[in-house]
């Protein structure tokens, strides 16, 4: 049996779980199982009914027969595996359902908040685009077009084309997540700002360099193009950006009205210019666009250490 596809629901039994939703769609089109995980510990609850132990456990089985009806109203119970957790700490809870389920992928419900609080990033957000040991998907309440428009953000860096195995790694990840959905993909790749010292270590990096920032632009852009090229990408479908790479993105996404965004979590070329894990990470909290985080081959989680 493969590995299944793990939505985490927002705790709230009336929430619209865009997550469970979009976890649906992505099982049914890879044929994955469907595993459904909330947290349902109540600390309000708890204080509520107070110590005595009988009357937590009456109140307690209430609220998992009411996520079981509510679960029930969202999406065939039969489709799908169902975890009720009852649980203090939900970020340790949630780390040991995903080490013990080993799922093909997470689809977790990011903040919906605007203005400043938005950029508030919750830890278990995260906690799980940096740690758990599986590509996570974070999505937003918007739903994706009949025929999803996928974006992969691609930094090819200055090492041979063959040896850049995250680069390719987020291409065919965004490529099968765009063919499973019936969607059409794209490719960006972002030419971020660099100061003077930025462009002498840069420079180092690109033969027959002579200096200036026009060169390494141009250097960054034919390494794009011919990546492309190599990997069965059109000219209509790499798009090359200018600007700082997370507010860039973010606009970019909005502007082309992008359903997800695909990404890796740890790209350190020199002058490690784009640590994709932050730019998942701030692009979440700019774009109304989903994020798909895809690990490197080999990531190790340090929830496995």
């Amino acid at each position: 049996m493969s590995a299944a596809v793990l939505a985490i629901l927002d705790s709230d039994l009336k929430a619209t779980q865009p997550a469970l939703h979009k976890a649906r769609q992505v099982a049914d089109s890879t044929k994955a199982p469907l595993h459904v995980l909330v947290n349902a510990y109540s600390s309000a609850m708890v204080r509520a009914v107070g110590v005595d132990q009988e009357r937590q456990d009456a109140a307690r089985t209430q609220i998992h027969k009411a996520w079981q009806k509510r679960i029930g109203e969202l999406t065939d119970r039969d489709s799908c595996e169902l975890s009720i957790l009852w649980h203090k700490d939900s970020m340790a809870a949630l780390r040991e359902s995903i080490l013990d389920l080993q799922p093909a992928m997470v689809v977790v419900h990011t903040s919906e908040e605007s203005g400043l609080r938005r950029h508030l990033f919750t830890p278990r957000d995260w906690q799980l685009i940096r740690k758990a040991p599986c590509p996570v998907l974070c999505v937003h309440g918007r739903q994706w077009s009949p025929s999803p428009r996928i974006l992969a953000a691609l930094d090819p860096g200055s090492e041979e084309l063959a040896n850049d195995p995250l680069a390719i790694e987020v291409l065919d990840a965004a490529g099968q997540f765009s063919s499973k959905l019936g969607g059409t993909l794209r490719a960006c790749h972002v030419l971020d700002e660099m100061d003077d010292s930025l462009i002498l270590l840069v420079g180092e990096a690109i033969p027959d360099y002579s200096g200036g920032m026009d060169k390494v632009r141009e250097f960054y852009r034919e390494r794009f193009l011919q990546f492309g090229a190599a990997h069965g990408l059109g000219p209509d479908q790499m798009a090359i950006l200018s600007g700082p790479v997370a507010p860039t993105l973010a606009r970019y996404c909005d502007e082309q009205k992008m359903d997800v965004l695909v990404v890796g979590t740890v790209h350190r070329n020199l002058p490690e210019r784009l640590l994709l894990g932050a730019t998942a990470e701030s692009v979440i909290t700019r774009a109304s666009t989903d994020v798909l985080v895809i690990k490197p081959d080999g990531f190790q989680s340090p929830w496995q250490a």
